[in-house]
């Protein structure tokens, strides 16, 4: 007898508690302990990156995907509400609280299906319907109205997020994502690259106050001309008033050196520089993954051990100025990649011996 109740105990306890949420097989998607709007996905090498729901929706793991949060049914408008504005009714005779009636019907899906599905169509009042990516190893399940279903590709395609070659008179984002781009006027495409008077600024809005987390590469090549208020030029920052960028690729026309800047939780302000040769196309190259930072001007490389996410600023991503350090000259084929692109993370470890593996294919590489 005290045997079968032991196994029965046994039973009850694996019942409970041998199941843990996260091992939902066949789930790409885990929970984040203490906080169900969000969820994460791992990935070889660069571990857990951590995403949020939609609006009204929370993780649920047995799902594996972000439910609808039920929300009260509202009255009929012709009907008196008998609630109240407090969501509850408390009978005068009784005393007894009656809660109002919860819907069961999910509102409709605020997204719809992109050119592939590792991508969905969010609608953005002002800006028409958006382009937004999946997080990594998830497919959109239109369904589901989430990125939901596993992606059967075991190798991460990393993209670049923003991607602008001044190809056009019109300077626009080409990476198929529909970033808005701000001009203050100044800043001309000329020769299939953009022009640069020392006054000339494009604002990426879209970055502001975005935690950037701990993965980031910024892609581009210049070529400066003399001039200028500044010997320190921006190239790319998300400065803010007299505070420097979080992140930050500058220039020093004066002892000819490529600035690279991080700002990070746990590390706090860091920064490279490499020399640069003038009278040249420079191919720079900016590198944080959680670990360290590195820096590439054609074929020198530098990197140092950093950690924490990098920090937040007000301004979005601000391109050839900011806070009077304007540049002089041409700017071209700009790339910010919110992953590690396998060119960047081979080329960089190669040179800088960080012995960094990589398993993303470039196949996604516009």
């Amino acid at each position: 007898m005290l045997l079968q109740t032991l196994v029965l105990v046994l039973f009850y306890v694996y019942k409970s508690f041998g199941q843990p949420d996260s091992m939902n097989v066949g789930c790409a998607l885990q929970a984040v302990p203490s906080n169900d709007k969000l969820y994460r996905v791992y990935i070889p090498i660069r571990g857990y990156l951590t995403f949020h729901c939609p609006p009204n929706t929370r993780f649920n793991n047995h799902t594996c995907v972000c439910d609808w949060i039920e929300n009260p049914e509202l009255p009929s408008p012709t009907t008196p509400n008998p609630f109240g504005s407090g969501g509850s009714f408390t009978d005068g005779m009784t005393g007894r609280t009656t809660q109002p009636p919860k819907s069961t019907t999910k509102p409709p899906c605020n997204l719809r299906p992109a050119r592939d599905r590792h991508y969905y169509e969010e609608y953005i009042y002002g800006f028409d319907w958006q382009e937004r990516q999946c997080p990594i190893g998830t497919l959109y399940n239109h369904d589901r109205c989430a990125c939901h279903d596993i992606d059967t590709v075991l190798e991460a395609i990393c993209r670049p997020e923003l991607w602008l070659n001044f190809d056009e008179k019109i300077i626009k984002d080409e990476a198929g994502s529909n970033i808005p781009i701000g001009n203050n006027g100044n800043v001309i495409s000329a020769s299939n690259a953009g022009r640069f008077d020392g006054t000339g600024t494009l604002t990426i809005w879209r970055y502001a106050n975005v935690d950037m987390g701990i993965t980031l590469s910024i892609n581009l090549r210049f070529y400066d001309f003399p001039g200028g208020v500044s010997d320190e030029q921006v190239l790319v920052s998300n400065c803010y008033g007299r505070r420097l960028g979080s992140v930050e690729i500058a220039i020093n026309t004066f002892d000819k050196e490529v600035i690279f800047r991080a700002d990070t939780s746990m590390s706090g302000p860091q920064e490279i520089r490499i020399p640069y040769q003038e009278k040249t196309w420079k191919n720079v190259t900016f590198l944080y993954d959680g670990k360290t930072l590195s820096g590439k001007v054609d074929d020198q490389t530098q990197s140092m051990p950093m950690k924490g996410n990098l920090g937040t600023r007000f301004n979005g991503f601000l391109l050839g100025s900011c806070n009077g350090r304007g540049f002089v000259g041409y700017i071209d084929d700009v790339r910010l990649y919110r992953c590690t692109p396998i060119r960047n993370a081979g080329a960089i470890s190669s040179a800088a011996g960080l012995g960094m593996e990589n398993t993303l294919t470039n196949g996604g590489l516009v």
